[in-house]
C-alpha cells in the first residue's frame, strides 16, 4: 500500500464519512481566505505608501487577522488534502499553489525581520523604503496567484 492509498484509507475516510465535512471545510476555508487577503491587502497596500494616513504600526496589528486565517486554511486545507490525496498530489494548480505559499512564507519572514522593526517610526510624512515597497507588492502577488490556483485545482489535472 503506498502512502497515500494509506492516507485515503485511513485519514480521508473521516472526510467522507460524516457528509458535511467538506462543504464546512469549504466555508472555513473561504472565512480563513478573506481575513488573510482582507488583512494583507490593507498591510500590504500601507507598505507600499498608500494611505499614508494609517498608522503603521496599527496596520501591523492585523498581522493577527492574517495568522488566524492562515492558521484556519492550512487547517481546512488538510482537511481537502487528506479526503482524496491522490486528487491533490499529482495536480499543478495544487503543486504551485504550495510553492507559492513557501514563497509567500519566505517574503513574511524578510518583512518580519528587516521591515516590520522600521514600521513603528513611519509616520504619514515618512518616504516609504524601496524594499517595503516591493515586500508589499510581492505579498499581494504571491498570495492572489495562491488564491487563482486553489480556485484552479478542480479544473487542472496532472502535469
Amino acid at each position: 500500500m503506498s502512502t497515500l492509498d494509506w492516507i485515503a484509507a485511513n485519514l480521508g475516510s473521516f472526510v467522507h464519512v460524516m457528509p458535511w465535512t467538506w462543504p464546512i471545510a469549504e466555508a472555513l476555508h473561504f472565512l480563513g481566505l478573506c481575513l488573510l487577503l482582507g488583512a494583507l491587502i490593507v498591510i500590504d497596500l500601507r507598505m507600499m505608501g498608500f494611505n499614508r494616513g494609517l498608522a503603521a504600526f496599527s496596520v501591523h496589528d492585523l498581522l493577527t487577522l492574517v495568522w488566524v486565517g492562515f492558521t484556519i486554511n492550512l487547517v481546512t486545507g488538510i482537511v481537502f488534502y487528506v479526503g482524496d490525496p491522490h486528487r491533490y498530489t499529482p495536480n499543478v494548480a495544487f503543486q504551485l499553489k504550495m510553492v507559492l505559499v513557501l514563497l509567500a512564507g519566505v517574503n513574511a519572514l524578510y518583512y518580519q525581520r528587516n521591515i516590520a522593526p522600521q514600521m513603528a517610526t513611519w509616520t504619514e510624512d515618512t518616504e516609504v523604503p524601496v524594499n517595503a515597497k516591493v515586500v508589499g507588492a510581492l505579498s499581494l502577488l504571491l498570495w492572489f496567484s495562491v488564491l487563482s490556483y486553489g480556485r484552479l485545482i478542480p479544473y487542472i489535472g496532472t502535469g
